[in-house]
């Protein structure tokens, strides 16, 4: 009873509940074209929440999130296009296919062991890349897919910005809850004991190799959904969309949200998607100002804005706590 009251903390709930209506207003309160970067930014959080799988909880680092990115849109533009499937079902396909095609993968990249996996996965960003630009019969070639129908069941369609935001806000709701599930599982906690000590972890019976392509996998799926929707949101595909500098950003996110909880991942692709548009004059320097920011940040604070907030709360109640306590 007392495990679930603290669940329930009254504070945490009138603040998601605060939170959500935010997020549910954001339709109204802007116009249509922050709400197509306020669309954006959900289905990036897809991505960096992978991000959070895959480097918070395993303790592995990629750069193939834009890539798997990439898969996932074309299975859908492909699925609907060309099979005249339902669009649903290609959301499904699209996360299945490249969570499969990730946890397939895992089994000869997590061969290699500590930064040889990340150089691994730059070679698998490039080569995806290369295969959208220069695979023709799936993915347009040079040219892309054009006219991706907008994402539809029955006689609903999601054909307007309102709409997208919230079927994608859906979604990232969906996905948020399960990560966070995720978190306080068998298998999340088999995840946290190999980014701690992988030789622990062995010595405990958890068979490294098959949990951190499951966890690849897990990234595969978040990634495909991403790329679903997109493909949905914006009705074209390029080879030039889905680049290592764009996983690169992803990395940067969820360092800067920090990587102790799923929340991190959210509050650092908020505040760079939004910062994208507050500072466009000074686009050019962007990536000057993001390498500048993320090496003072690990200098200063390694944990990032969540990990940070949560050390000055803790430095701020135990100091209250001593003067309460005299109080009485």
């Amino acid at each position: 009873m007392e495990r679930a009251y603290r669940r329930l903390d009254p504070k945490r709930v009138v603040f998601t509940a605060l939170l959500l209506a935010v997020c549910l207003s954001i339709p109204r309160l802007t116009d249509s074209y922050m709400l197509r970067v306020f669309n954006i930014a959900w289905i990036t959080c897809l991505c960096v929440l992978s991000n959070y799988v895959l480097l918070g909880m395993c303790g592995q680092n990629s750069f193939a999130q834009a890539g798997l990115w990439g898969v996932g849109a074309y299975i859908t533009a492909n699925v609907v296009m060309k099979l005249g499937w339902p669009p649903l079902l290609a959301l499904l396909l699209a996360g299945l296919g490249t969570g499969l095609l990730a946890f397939v993968l895992g089994f000869a990249f997590f061969r290699l062991r500590h930064y040889y996996f990340t150089f691994a996965s730059v070679g698998l960003m490039t080569i995806l890349n290369g295969l959208f630009m220069n695979w023709t019969p799936f993915t347009g070639g040079a040219l892309g897919i054009s006219n991706v129908p907008s994402f539809s069941l029955g006689s609903f369609v999601v054909n307007t910005e309102e709409a997208n935001y919230f079927f994608i806000f859906l979604i990232f709701v969906i996905a948020y809850l399960l990560i966070k599930k995720l978190y306080h599982s068998p298998l999340g906690r088999s995840f946290m004991a190999i980014r701690d000590n992988e030789m622990a972890a062995n010595c405990l019976g958890i068979n490294s190799l098959l949990t951190k392509s499951i966890a690849f996998g897990i990234t595969g799926i978040l990634c495909g959904v991403a790329g679903a929707l997109y493909a949905f949101l914006a009705g074209y595909l390029s080879y030039q969309t889905f680049t290592y500098q764009q996983s690169t950003m992803y990395l940067i996110m969820v360092m800067l949200g920090g990587t102790s909880a799923p929340s991190g991942a959210v509050i650092g692709t908020m505040i760079i998607s939004l910062l994208q548009e507050w500072v466009r004059p000074l686009q050019n320097y962007m990536q000057f100002f993001y390498g500048l920011g993320i090496v003072l940040l690990m200098i200063v604070q390694p944990e990032g804005i969540l990990g940070g907030g949560r050390a000055l709360y803790e430095k701020w109640h135990s100091r209250k706590r001593p003067a309460s306590t005299v109080a009485k």
